[in-house]
Order: C-alpha cells, then sequence, then structure tokens
C-alpha cells in the first residue's frame, strides 16, 4: 500500500504490505484516525490515475475526489499538488512531471483511505494490486519502506 503523508510544504510517501483500513494507525508513534467517510465508503473516495512516464515507469498520481469533503480544499492549497480538470482532481508528481496521457488513465479505486492526526496532518492511502512488478519497484524508489515496529494497524 502507497502512504501519501501530506504536510504543509512537503509530502512523504511511505510504502507498507499491510492494508489499512482500520480505525487507527500509528506511523512512528504517531496517531492517526481513519476518516469516516472513507471508512463508509470501504476505501473509495473517488478514483485515481498513476501517472506513468512510461509503460514501466510510475512518476505521480492523479486522485479524482469526490466533491464537497473537508480534505479537499486543504489538498487543493498545497503548493506541491496541481489541480486539474476544473479542480476536480489534483496530481502530485513524485520525481519528474512529465508523463503519457495515454498510459495514465487506470480509473483505480483500490483501498483509498484518508487517516487525520491531532496535528491535522493527512495521510491517504491507495492500493497496489494492479501494478506490475517494474511499475511497483519504480514507485518504491520514492518511498520510504515501513517496516511493522514503525506502522501499527491498531
Amino acid at each position: 500500500m502507497l502512504i501519501v503523508h501530506f504536510l504543509e510544504s512537503l509530502f512523504k510517501l511511505y510504502y507498507t504490505n499491510k492494508i489499512l483500513s482500520s480505525d487507527k494507525i500509528m506511523i512512528y508513534n504517531n496517531e492517526y484516525w481513519n476518516d469516516i467517510d472513507s471508512n463508509t465508503n470501504i476505501g473509495f473516495i473517488g478514483f485515481f490515475d498513476w501517472l506513468r512516464a512510461d509503460k514501466n515507469t510510475i512518476i505521480g498520481l492523479r486522485l479524482c475526489f469526490f466533491e464537497n469533503q473537508y480534505y479537499n480544499d486543504l489538498l487543493k492549497s498545497l503548493s506541491y499538488v496541481h489541480p486539474t480538470f476544473d479542480n476536480k482532481c489534483m496530481e502530485l508528481f513524485f520525481g519528474e512531471n512529465t508523463y503519457d496521457p495515454n498510459l495514465s488513465d487506470d480509473q483505480d479505486f483500490t483501498n483509498n483511505y484518508v487517516f487525520k492526526s491531532e496535528n491535522n496532518e493527512y495521510l491517504f492511502t491507495f492500493g497496489l494490486d494492479h501494478l506490475t512488478t517494474h511499475e511497483f519497484e519504480s514507485l518504491l524508489k520514492y518511498c520510504t519502506v515501513l517496516n511493522d515496529s514503525e506502522i501499527k494497524v491498531i
């Protein structure tokens, strides 16, 4: 599972082999609670696309989220998030920002949960079920891999 940690001036990417659908998780002893809407919708907060430079290389993601969610305004306000499609979607680039639109239209929606901390930090999760080995490896180079002592599902 990919975890995007949205912070005020930067974002962090984490990878875990756990499915994070519980009410609470801890990463590096920081607590995050599952958003009631993403939990009620069983991990479906909209569609997302993997942005690809070529058929084997993921360089970002596009999230087309449900309207009227409280975190949408937050996402749109972050300088590293690029609104698209009349502000109905956002793009996040992990490195380079040139992608092939013909290879970047997955319309995936698996394991997409939102978690929030007491400090108003947000984590979004993204399922990786449909990635090839090459795509997964290209994504993993941007991530910090979390081991069992660094992430706990509660």
